[in-house]
């Protein structure tokens, strides 16, 4: 039987679904992970999510249908990275009963992991959520790969001890992360941003900029596609070296990377299936080195 959770926060803004998961945990004051667990995910073990992806939407008991003002298109669209993802994933017109939409949602989780498997955060926004929310949560956009600079207060990402692995099965508060331990810090990552500091800039820039417009236009991704199809193809000899010697594709597995630059010398019919498996960030690197402005590059005709 369906019924309603009380006590289920209202979410934040850009608020991740992990987030809202973690400030319902602590509401509920269940001593237990796992009652909470079962109180959300009907007969789960696991939260059944990750960080960015909505697949713990599929898997949610009923509650979210009977708690006034929630419902799934909301959460996922707001509140998951899914509008961001399957801007660059094809066949994204899924249904969250069917089998295509766990595929989707496998191979989006895939594409949303960062080189660190860690929970990030900027210190600056966690504080201002303080000063209004009187909480903190764990936000979307720190979480996906290349937002490696707060746009808002140019400020680096940082990376708590809590991994990836460790939120499948447990609630791990911001409030609570945030206050009792101090941010897990790379140096030879934190020189690496600081040498292409405007580069990441740009990037999170355009990160930020492709999230929130692609929550509302379900044709964008379609849009970029074809527009790196048709520009790629007459300078595609010129691109591959720029991709190979790209700072902010340093990083960047080799084997995704070269499976990249491969699929921009197969027929058009390959090209147009296989870039949208390029990973998100390459994308739209590659985007910022065509046109230099996200938002010229979208506004483009095809």
């Amino acid at each position: 039987m369906a019924s309603s959770l009380t006590c289920f926060p209202t979410p934040l803004p850009g608020e991740s679904l992990y987030s809202i998961f973690c400030r319902y945990h602590v509401r509920s004051c269940n001593a237990l992970d796992a009652t909470t667990i079962k109180q959300l995910f009907d007969g789960c073990r696991s939260l059944q999510t990750s960080i960015l992806s909505p697949r713990a939407l599929k898997n949610a008991r009923n509650w979210i249908d009977t708690t006034p003002g929630f419902n799934r298109s909301s959460l996922m669209l707001e509140h998951t990275a899914y509008p961001f993802f399957r801007t660059f994933i094809p066949h994204t017109n899924t249904v969250f009963t069917s089998y295509s939409a766990d595929r989707f949602f496998l191979k989006l989780y895939l594409n949303c992991s960062t080189p660190s498997k860690r929970l990030r955060y900027c210190p600056k926004c966690a504080q201002a959520q303080w000063e209004t929310f009187g909480t903190s949560y764990w936000e979307i956009l720190p979480q996906i790969n290349g937002y490696e600079i707060c746009p808002i207060h140019l400020e680096p990402i940082r990376e708590t001890n809590v991994s990836h692995q460790d939120i499948i099965h447990h609630f791990f508060p911001a409030s609570s992360v945030l206050a009792n331990s101090s941010p897990v810090e790379d140096v030879s990552h934190r020189r690496w941003i600081d040498s292409h500091w405007m580069a990441f800039l740009q990037m999170a820039q355009d990160i930020d900029y492709i999230f929130r417009l692609s929550a509302t236009d379900f044709l964008l991704g379609v849009k970029i596609r074809r527009v790196l199809l048709y520009n790629l193809l007459p300078v595609r000899d010129r691109w591959e070296h720029a991709l190979l010697n790209d700072p902010v594709l340093d990083k960047c597995a080799d084997e995704e990377l070269s499976n990249y630059i491969a699929s921009l010398y197969q027929d058009t019919y390959k090209l147009a299936t296989q870039i949208p498996f390029a990973p998100a960030f390459v994308q739209l690197r590659v985007c910022r080195l065509l046109f230099g402005d996200i938002k010229r590059f979208v506004s483009r005709r095809v």
